[in-house]
């Protein structure tokens, strides 16, 4: 008997336990599985960042975002508004706040989590004075534009291609104003529904002590201060360049050797006139000799002053720079009758070499062939009045190139 009335009570218990148990399952806790995407301006998901699920003001939970980006929390059926923090505390971002919340009826969101700008900015001229523009990155950067003024931004691309620049505010107008160097005063590019495309060259992109080009982008303000959306996506790849098209080097037919004249009682150099007749300027090749002559073919020897002390422009202050100012490549593009590329042909390296060997004291190397097709080549603009390197005003275009041509009189 005592047998039997353990059983029953332990089946008693057990009914009464399991009674219990279907109960609580079957009652409605109250609670609402939340799930919060964060992702960029371009969609794709975001890390390192922890979502904050808050209720008038307190903190409710807290979840970090997984590897899709992803926060998902149990919590109480109520609204939330949503804050983010950043595991990297060097790194912000901007959320439109009209997004990030739940409630009982919504609890799935994604949000956009936008590049912000901070510092003091790059120092610009712009528009007759002087003002601050700071650095953007591709993607979507929220930025606060003051009103009534033409606020500058700065893109220095890092990747070739072609990119899509727009603002999402239609109350302000989106320009692009050239580059930090020169500052125009209208867009350079045609603007439409505050958009615009643009295609960046790999010769464009920096490498080595070589910067990438920089966008000097302008938003005009509006009526007040506000907020808008600067998105600078990569839409494909840039367009075909004859920029990007490998340089040659020029195949010479002299060799330049170490050379040094010595000027002797009442010599002195005496330069080709640019301004003056052709007839007047003639330079002639002497094949018995090898040597270019002024005048006639037993005239005297025409030199070519290559030295930082020539008339006009100095050949190698072009090149190697004078003092803390940097130089510059000297180079040609080669294009057919029908306007086709053809080569791309640098000179610089031969005329360093030049450089070294010219009379160290006078600055002057003889003339050669090389010298002469290099010069009228990679220097054509700078007497054709059409270019826009033109710089000898007033040449004869027909000698323009013998500008730095001297000859001991």
């Amino acid at each position: 008997m005592k047998m039997k009335r353990i059983s029953a009570l332990l089946l008693a218990v057990t009914v009464l336990l399991s009674a219990v148990l279907l109960g609580a399952c079957g009652k409605d806790s109250g609670n609402a599985a939340y799930e919060v995407k964060v992702v960029d301006a371009a969609g794709n998901p975001c890390s390192g960042v922890i979502v904050k699920f808050m209720q008038n003001g307190t903190q409710a939970a807290m979840q970090p975002v997984d590897e899709n980006g992803v926060a998902k929390k149990a919590l109480p059926k109520g609204d939330y508004t949503l804050e983010l923090v950043y595991t990297d505390a060097s790194v912000t971002g901007y959320v439109d706040p009209a997004t990030a919340v739940l409630s009982a009826d919504k609890t799935s969101v994604q949000i956009t989590l936008y590049n912000t700008v901070s510092g003091e900015g790059t120092d610009l001229f712009a528009n007759g004075k002087d003002c601050k523009a700071h650095h953007v990155a591709a993607g979507g950067t929220y930025l606060t534009v003051t009103k009534g003024e033409r606020n500058f931004f700065l893109f220095a691309p890092t990747e070739a291609g072609t990119y899509k620049i727009s603002i999402d505010n239609k109350d302000m107008k989106l320009g692009y104003y050239g580059s930090p160097h020169f500052v125009q005063d209208q867009s350079v590019e045609e603007v439409t529904d505050n958009a615009f495309t643009i295609s960046i060259s790999k010769s464009m992109i920096g490498t080595g002590n070589t910067g990438s080009v920089v966008l000097v982008l302008g938003i005009d303000g509006a009526a007040e201060d506000a907020g808008c959306i600067l998105t600078i996506q990569r839409t494909g790849e840039p367009e075909y360049s004859v920029a990007d098209e490998p340089w040659t080097e020029y195949k010479t037919t002299h060799t330049p050797a170490p050379f040094t004249l010595t000027l002797g009682a009442g010599e002195e150099l005496t330069y080709v006139d640019i301004m003056g007749t052709t007839e007047a300027n003639k330079v002639v090749y002497n094949e018995a000799d090898g040597y270019y002559h002024f005048g006639t073919a037993d005239g005297p020897i025409v030199y070519m002053h290559l030295g930082k002390g020539a008339p006009y422009v100095a050949l190698q202050t072009v090149i190697q720079g004078d003092g803390p100012v940097g130089g510059a490549p000297i180079r040609h593009y080669f294009f057919d009758a029908d306007g086709n590329f053809v080569k791309k042909e640098d000179y610089t390296n031969i005329l360093t070499t030049y450089f070294e060997n010219m009379d160290e004291k006078l600055g002057i190397y003889p003339l050669t062939a090389d010298l002469v097709y290099i010069v009228q080549n990679g220097c054509g603009g700078w007497w054709d009045a059409e270019s826009p390197d033109y710089i000898f005003d007033g040449c004869n275009p027909e000698i323009g190139w013998m500008f730095a041509l001297c000859y001991v009189s």
